[in-house]
């Protein structure tokens, strides 16, 4: 994808743009602090500036293409680090492992590593699951107990022979 940038935006409205989509915290979808920063204007109307420069159609066709460029390269990020988290729960799984000088690692510490990679992957890719009940056991006087969760799969009918 070719960013364009449009001829009707001097040089700091362009950089508006790209602090607001591209920029970090706290400037990301930040108007107010984007126009601080840019401009130099500390005014007591610099919102109501920034909100007139956002409204500009220019400014909108560019911000549009700066957040397809932004949401592509997320894409990608998330492929390549899904891949290496993959990797890195393959590579601690094996049953022995050496370090770069040639010492035995324990195991336990591979498992925290998997594990630590494992949550990783279920934080970017979350599963679904179709239903959950909790089952609690009470002691006598009430103030002490256990608590089960009983979790039933989803049954997945597009993998079933008929």
């Amino acid at each position: 994808m070719e960013l364009r940038k449009p001829e009707s935006l001097n040089k700091q409205e362009i950089d508006f743009c790209e602090l607001y989509v591209l920029g970090c915290d706290p400037y990301v979808g930040n108007e107010k602090k984007c126009y601080e920063d840019v401009f130099g204007d500390s005014s007591t109307i610099v919102r109501k500036k920034a909100k007139e420069l956002l409204n500009r159609e220019d400014m909108q066709n560019y911000i549009v293409q700066l957040r397809a460029i932004a949401n592509y390269e997320t894409v990608d990020m998330k492929a390549r680090l899904t891949e290496k988290l993959l990797q890195i729960v393959d590579e601690t799984s094996k049953a022995v492992y050496t370090d770069r000088r040639g010492t035995k690692l324990s195991p336990a510490p591979l498992r925290s590593v998997a594990v630590q990679a494992s949550k990783a992957l279920m934080e970017m890719y979350p599963v679904k699951v179709a239903q959950e009940s909790k089952v609690e056991l009470k002691g006598g006087n009430g103030d002490s107990g256990i608590t089960f969760n009983v979790i039933v799969p989803q049954s997945n009918n597009e993998n079933s022979v008929e």
